[in-house]
């Protein structure tokens, strides 16, 4: 049996591992020529902390202030589009505590599952991705910040996420390489990280050693249908290319890849930028992100990746340089001896999280189709999920029970 399965970035891949395991015949088709995208740009985190959704109290009234702030850490591009009203309404209406204690159950147990998974992916002898279970610290310099992240560790620790909120003199106890200049923090040390340009490339090589097909550089126009089946899929370049099972996990293209199946998902583009310093004299020994400023420092390897911004911006390739400004000149207020100067547009990386309007992914079958399923909407989890996202992928092609099983992940739940 085979699958056909739209999409290169980490769900693509981590389903066409877990369904190769199974025993399908695996075929990926990428718009890209597979050496880049949203899963090899990011922090690297793999986050049981992250069990509050996108979607969370308290997000409507912060991003209006940010829509004024050049460099602030969120800003939706204006524009006249009803699949974005729809999806600022279900936004607005997901922003509630009830609804982020429901979703953070979930959250907690696919982000668990999933570094399971990599600690897994880890002792394969052909994969080396540079995984490290460091935890990860929480940083803010101001009181409100403070009250935040304490309320979320106690949250966490009532959910089995172990949380320690410190104080300045133990974070720094942690923090050997650096000196902080913080209020405080929380430190989970159930995190963990890793290099994420090297598991994509070392994925890819895997993948294709175990005879799994590639098709990069391949547009998807149109499909054959027959019967509530996806029978073939017809690209930009006149191919058509069977289909026994089909997934799509084209990211923050999806909606307009469904479109031409008359199927409407709302997903709008989170693009994010980070900036990968090669080598630095001075990095942090453990991988933090900066509370008020939204912004993730990972130390990979010998380097240190710098990221953040969440920027619904319609696909647009242009880089903004304030918001990039605003995540480089955030991290000498955390860490003072850490220096960094401006970024060239050559070393800047963006990408783009899928983001559905309640942070949930979208997981599962999409009628009236009886072969087609979609795995996406993971916003910037995608990395942390993507080993629990391919196992689910798998379960559900083999019939089997779903490991975790939530109609809040239902991709028709909107």
């Amino acid at each position: 049996m085979k699958v056909t399965i739209i999409g290169a970035g980490i769900i693509g891949l981590c389903s066409a591992y877990y369904l190769q395991e199974a025993g399908y015949e695996i075929e990926i088709i990428d718009k890209s020529d597979l050496s880049d995208g949203c899963s090899y740009g990011n922090a690297g985190m793999i986050t049981p902390s992250h069990f509050i959704p996108l979607a969370a109290p308290g997000v409507i009234a912060k991003g209006i202030r940010w829509m004024f702030d050049a460099k602030s850490p969120f800003y939706v591009k204006p524009r006249l589009n009803l699949e974005l009203a729809q999806w600022l309404w279900q936004f607005y209406r997901s922003c509630s505590k009830s609804k982020a204690l429901q979703a953070a159950p979930v959250l907690r147990d696919l982000n668990v599952f999933s570094k399971l998974c990599y600690r897994e992916l880890a002792t394969n002898p052909d994969l080396d991705f540079n995984f490290e279970e460091q935890g990860i610290m929480m940083l803010f310099k101001n009181k409100k910040a403070q009250q935040a992240e304490i309320e979320t560790a106690e949250l966490a620790n009532e959910l089995g996420v172990e949380a320690k909120v410190l104080a300045h003199g133990a974070l720094q106890r942690y923090e050997k390489n650096l000196k902080l200049d913080v209020l405080g923090g929380v430190f989970y040390p159930g995190d963990a990280h890793l290099y994420p340009n090297q598991l994509m490339q070392q994925l890819i090589h895997y993948l294709k050693q175990r005879k799994v097909q590639f098709r990069g550089k391949t547009m998807v126009k149109n499909f054959r249908t027959e019967n509530n089946q996806v029978t073939a899929i017809q690209t930009l370049s006149g191919e058509t290319i069977p289909v026994d099972n089909l997934l799509i996990a084209g990211g923050s293209w999806t909606p307009k890849i469904l479109q031409t199946l008359g199927i409407k998902i709302l997903l709008q583009d989170g693009k994010g930028y980070s900036v990968t310093l090669k080598n630095p004299v001075n990095r942090p020994s453990i991988p933090s992100i900066l509370a008020e400023a939204k912004v993730a420092m990972t130390p990979m390897g010998d380097d240190l990746r710098v990221g953040g911004t969440l920027e619904i911006s319609n696909l647009s390739p242009k880089i903004n340089p304030k918001r990039v400004e605003g995540i480089l000149e955030s991290v000498p207020h955390y860490y003072p001896e850490l220096k960094i100067g401006p970024a060239s547009t050559q070393d800047v990386w963006y990408g783009f999280r899928p983001c559905t309007p309640d942070g949930l992914p979208y997981i599962g079958k999409i009628k009236p189709y009886k072969n087609l399923s979609i795995a996406t909407g993971h916003a910037m989890l995608g990395l942390s999920l993507g080993p629990v996202t391919g196992k689910l992928v798998s379960e559900i092609y083999q019939g089997k029970k779903l490991s975790i099983d939530s109609p809040l992940l239902d991709p028709h739940r909107f």
